[in-house]
């Protein structure tokens, strides 16, 4: 058997809906890398307002492993599964992750989109917060929203955005 250490990738765990942060709980007391997008938004009641932690791509959870180490989670637990497209298993690259976390920490409120665009331009953003990032742009209600892709399966993130900020490219 090859000995040599095997490189570690972004994979992506579909937890159960309800039990994505017992599931983050579990994999931190494991000590395993891992990333859950959660976004803070100011939420409002008829009769009251309050920050809350919205899960942004609920019920996922990125998971930063080795095969062997994936192996043996998936074995120990069985309240979650890896996510897998067309036969093999969904691994996401470092840049789809950093977008994620850059989304995550915008003042804008992130909505996820699981449809294909027919819809809208290829922008580059030049200003603001998101600056040379790539994507789409989506006119919804006479706002611009910012769309990327995060998934490479169809599934998009979008964030409303300051029309001067995006150009086509």
């Amino acid at each position: 058997m090859n000995n040599l250490p095997q490189s570690k990738k972004w994979y992506v765990i579909v937890a159960k809906a309800i039990h994505y942060k017992k599931a983050a709980a579990i994999l931190e007391k494991l000590g395993f890398s891992f990333y859950l997008p959660i976004q803070r938004q100011l939420h409002y009641w008829s009769d009251r307002k309050k920050w809350i932690d919205v899960p942004i791509l609920n019920p996922y959870i990125f998971l930063f492993t080795n095969e062997v180490e994936r192996k043996v989670l998936f074995e120990s637990c069985n309240f979650f599964h890896f996510l897998s497209f067309e036969g093999k298993l969904t691994t996401i690259i470092e840049e789809e992750i950093d977008k994620v976390k850059l989304l995550c920490n915008s003042s804008s409120k992130v909505k996820i989109e699981n449809h294909a665009i027919k819809k809208g331009d290829r922008v580059e953003i030049i200003d603001g917060p998101f600056l040379g990032m790539k994507g789409f742009a989506l006119q919804e209600n006479g706002k611009y929203r910012f769309l990327v892709e995060v998934l490479n399966m169809g599934h998009f993130a979008s964030v409303e955005i300051d029309s001067n900020w995006i150009r086509n490219y």
